[in-house]
């Protein structure tokens, strides 16, 4: 069997996780280079007896997994479905009071390879502007990946079975 390695990128999707009926939706442009998906190094908990300086027992525990990205082009409803707030009557954003807490199901669809489905995952989206010649107006978002009901945490399907 032929390999097909994954890279580049088509687009990122996203969806509320509450909404299963719902469909994918572009959250706009992905800024160059900015797309990672990395995972921490495992958590390792070593157990000793008083009589022995090597562990008894050792316990791990997998790192988080993080998605991160930036949009470049993100419109008034990228910035409710990332930062909460509402949508005024003259089509302005309204940031929030509260901080909300937002999760959402992510899809990532590269040129080649294997496309990235995560089920749930905990959403923080931020400004990260510089208002410059060189500069640009971005929304960096950092999903943390979450145990989904039912389904596996990340799902790898190959881009040739979509």
């Amino acid at each position: 069997m032929a390999s097909i390695a994954t890279f580049g990128l088509s687009k990122i999707e996203a969806k509320a996780v509450e909404a299963e009926d719902s469909q994918y939706k572009v959250l706009g442009m992905t800024y160059q280079d900015s797309c990672t998906l990395t995972q921490n190094e495992p958590e390792e908990i070593e157990h000793y007896a008083e009589e022995c300086d090597t562990p008894i027992v050792s316990v791990s525990r997998p790192g988080k997994i993080i998605l991160s990205f930036s949009i470049m082009d993100a419109d008034v409803d990228t910035l409710v479905s990332l930062l909460g707030g509402n949508k005024g009557d003259n089509g302005s954003w309204n940031a929030p009071e509260v901080i909300p807490t937002v999760e959402m199901s992510i899809r990532v669809t590269p040129k080649s390879g294997m496309v990235i489905e995560i089920p749930r995952a905990r959403v923080v989206a931020k400004f990260n502007a510089s208002f410059s010649r060189s500069g640009m107006f971005l929304i960096t978002v950092t999903a943390t990946i979450l145990k989904a009901d039912g389904k596996a945490k990340v799902i790898a399907t190959p881009l040739s079975m979509q």
